[in-house]
């Protein structure tokens, strides 16, 4: 009947209205954490080599702590779900999983290529992370770049029809601002990339100028390696975070 269905909505209107908002909140925090990897990343950036790398750690973290809320709240609110709230929930659940795989694939392709140097004197040393201008880089490089930025634009914005076919109350307000300012933050990866890249020396994999480029170190690079290696006074314990 329907006085049933208006009780039982009006029951449970209170906790939909949690579960929306905690989908809410996992999106925007995601796509803030997207801007602070990023920035570090991918923008002109002269803070140290700790400083970026420890960013960078944090903003993935972040991103994982986040979703990790969003699953924690579904668990204890899951019972107040229905057919209105339960796409918003799974959209933005499958935005975070495909937001943190994007994070971590963009860190590994830029430590895979950066130019890494470590100064031998503690108290004199010199310092560098990053690409100098010009750089030589494989076309595939930029590629598998942009296609992990592009694979993070395309999901956040997926997430976000979803979120706006909520209705007028998530699309207005406080909380359609922040969808709004998800909607510029999730595009800025996607961009970062694109400049990065003009800043480069595009080159076949198999030219003479890329076989003959400077690579540095042989062995693999993850995040946590590379912070443990400029960390030389013991600031920061290495964690990892599965970059």
């Amino acid at each position: 009947p329907l006085w049933s269905w208006i009780v039982d909505r009006w029951r449970w209107a209170g906790l939909r209205t949690l579960l929306l908002d905690a989908a809410l909140e996992a999106h925007a925090e995601t796509a803030q954490a997207a801007v602070a990897l990023s920035r570090e990343l991918f923008r002109e950036n002269h803070a140290s080599p700790l400083e970026r790398l420890t960013r960078v750690r944090r903003a993935i973290a972040r991103q994982a702590e986040v979703a990790g809320q969003l699953r924690h709240t579904c668990a204890i609110l899951g019972h107040a779900v229905d057919a209105r709230t339960a796409p918003a929930i799974l959209a933005t659940t499958q935005f975070c999983d495909a937001a943190a795989s994007a994070m971590r694939e963009v860190t590994a392709l830029y430590l895979r290529e950066a130019a890494v140097r470590v100064g031998s004197n503690v108290a004199y040393g010199d310092d560098q992370l990053g690409f100098q201008p010009g750089q030589v880089v494989s076309f595939r490089y930029l590629e598998d770049l942009q296609r992990q930025s592009d694979s993070f634009a395309t999901a956040a914005a997926t997430n976000r029809g979803v979120l706006h076919r909520l209705g007028r109350r998530m699309r207005s307000g406080t909380r359609g601002a922040r969808l709004a300012a998800a909607a510029e933050h999730a595009e800025t990866l996607a961009t970062d990339v694109q400049r990065f890249g003009q800043r480069l020396q595009l080159a076949d994999p198999d030219s003479p100028d890329y076989r003959s480029r400077p690579r540095g170190e042989m062995a693999a690079r993850t995040l946590d390696g590379l912070i443990a290696r400029f960390d030389r006074g013991g600031l920061v314990r290495p964690r990892e975070v599965g970059a």
